[in-house]
């Protein structure tokens, strides 16, 4: 059975920064939970290059 919590996003707040581990952005839920995301450089891109390839796989590459 999957245990995978889903934490649904309804806003990033203009709340990004440095932290100790890299950087920090908040994300919100539609309940207007908050999650506050730390991630190094590295871990920062990889999720980047994850939601590029979601998008692009749902939507198209745009041509």
């Amino acid at each position: 059975m999957d245990e995978t919590i889903d934490f649904v996003v309804n806003d990033v707040l203009d709340l990004g920064g440095y932290s100790d581990s890299g950087v920090c952005v908040t994300l919100v839920d539609l309940e207007s939970g908050r999650v506050r995301l730390h991630l190094t450089a590295v871990t920062a891109e990889l999720l980047c290059e994850r939601i590029a390839d979601a998008l692009e796989r749902r939507y198209g590459n745009g041509n």
